[in-house]
């Protein structure tokens, strides 16, 4: 197996982590990688992921503007094909907060004393191959009662033919801290590489976090990206993803509430055309008692993409008096786009409110004809109604310049 057994890359912490990269490797030895039959991977095919001989070597980009967005004010930190960039990014001081690169901050205590602990606890290889094979990546640490003041965009850039890149972050808010943190995933020249990307989030009482996730990559490109998020009691969590572009896209989101009186929110938005394949899994625990969380999950299929969407809501014994809250909606509009939708909900507790529900159909005609019977064309009404399906989602954006990238994205 190339992308394993068969080439040594570059292992960017293996140095000053060597324990934790030497149980990652040991972890890859003992899983297989999924099947047809596995699951939670049932409708991904994953053959032309795992047969390619990828290459781990850094690639020249000459200039990052292309992903900046029109007005808005940020620290902008840059991972070209997993790599930190130096050149590329931009961050201003604030007292209380951190933001450097993995490399950097393999000696910091909070790093040591929060890295791969919430990784750990995954069954998945994927996991493994970016614990073990780790290129690079952003630490953000934020002190009790730091507000960050403008958001943290990380732009993530592959570039280059047959390229791997595993990128590790890790975010920590500690007691009544705030920040905002854009994740955008670019591809510039280059075709077939493999973006595996995965975040550990900690989010300590009181305090807020809110990740704004964009996908847009070539259609011959491939991305799995996992986020671990723990929070503590009063703390507050929202990640909205958007889906915009790429072949393969695997979306790994889970989220432990582990603490009284939180807030736990996950929105997204697909857009499928040719035959991509757009996948969506969601996990809450529900731990500890007077807890919220809110799923949103819309999907726009056509040509022959397909799309998944498993959400999974679990409330423990103990955890009582818990709202949740999981809606999944989809829209195909050709005869050959696929939807495969599975809401879940797993409950131990008695005083719940939990719901869930999930929708696929066309749209209605009778509104296409009477946009059309107003001097709209069929082409237009039918952008209108999408933009329309959508903006529930895009009304979730918290970041203005974020939305209107988005809007003029689709």
């Amino acid at each position: 197996m190339t992308l394993l057994k068969e080439k040594i890359f570059d292992i960017a912490i293996s140095e000053n982590m060597e324990e934790v990269v030497k149980s990652a490797l040991k972890e890859i030895e003992q899983r297989s990688f999924p099947e047809r039959k596995t699951e939670d991977w049932r409708y991904a095919k994953l053959g032309k992921i795992l047969s390619k001989n990828y290459e781990s070597d850094a690639t020249d980009v000459n200039q990052v503007s292309e992903f900046l967005m029109e007005g808005l004010d940020a620290n902008v930190v840059v991972l070209i094909n997993g790599k930190f960039s130096n050149e590329f990014t931009k961050i201003e001081k604030q007292t209380g907060v951190t933001i450097s690169s993995i490399n950097e901050a393999v000696s910091n205590v909070e790093f040591k004393n929060h890295f791969n602990k919430l990784a750990e606890r995954s069954q998945e290889i994927f996991t493994s191959i970016n614990t073990a094979y780790n290129q690079g990546g952003v630490f953000i640490h934020v002190e009790k009662n730091v507000i960050v003041e403008k958001p943290i965009y990380m732009i993530n850039v592959t570039s280059g033919n047959g390229m791997i890149c595993n990128t590790r972050n890790l975010i920590v808010l500690e007691k009544f801290a705030e920040a905002k943190v854009i994740q955008g995933f670019y591809s510039t020249e280059g075709k077939e590489n493999l973006n595996n990307s995965l975040t550990e989030s900690f989010v300590k009482q009181n305090a807020k976090l809110n990740i704004e996730k964009i996908q847009n990559f070539s259609m011959s490109d491939r991305h799995i990206c996992t986020e671990e998020i723990h929070q503590e009691k009063d703390s507050t969590a929202t990640i909205n993803t958007f889906m915009l572009s790429g072949g393969f896209i695997r979306n790994g989101l889970n989220i432990q509430v582990d603490g009284t009186n939180c807030y736990s929110e996950m929105n997204g938005l697909f857009l499928g055309t040719e035959e991509q394949y757009i996948d969506n899994h969601t996990k809450i625990e529900h731990i500890k008692s007077n807890c919220t969380s809110s799923e949103l999950y819309k999907g726009i299929l056509k040509d022959k993409s397909v799309g998944v969407f498993n959400g999974k809501v679990i409330v423990h014994k103990d955890a009582q008096v818990i709202e949740a809250y999981q809606q999944n909606n989809n829209v195909i509009l050709s005869d050959e786009a696929r939807m495969n939708t599975k809401p879940e909900l797993e409950i131990f507790a008695d005083d719940v409110k939990c719901s869930h529900g999930a929708t696929t159909g066309q749209f209605d005609e009778e509104a296409v004809f009477y946009l059309q019977a107003r001097g709209v064309s069929k082409t237009a009404a039918k952008e209108m109604l999408i933009g329309a399906f959508a903006t529930e989602v895009l009304d979730k954006i918290s970041i203005p310049e974020v939305r209107t990238y988005i809007e003029k994205s689709i």
